[in-house]
């Protein structure tokens, strides 16, 4: 496996998006991660819109690999 590169932007390097989706607890759907906030222990979710939750009630898996980014 070849590891991923940060993608130039016109605001400078920016990391690569992660490669996880989640499980939030008491919701059947499954959303893209765009982002951990580590400090305050959250995930960015992509679900109507981009949301933060709590990093405590979401499970992350591996994303397949046919995924949009």
């Amino acid at each position: 496996m070849k590891p991923e590169m940060a993608r130039p932007s016109k605001y400078g390097n920016m990391p690569t998006a992660p490669q996880f989706v989640a499980k939030v607890k008491g919701d059947a759907g499954v959303y893209k991660v765009w982002g951990f906030d580590w400090m305050h222990h959250r995930v960015l979710l992509d679900r109507a819109s981009l949301e933060w939750m709590p990093i405590k009630n979401v499970a992350l898996e591996p994303a397949p690999t046919d995924l949009d980014d």
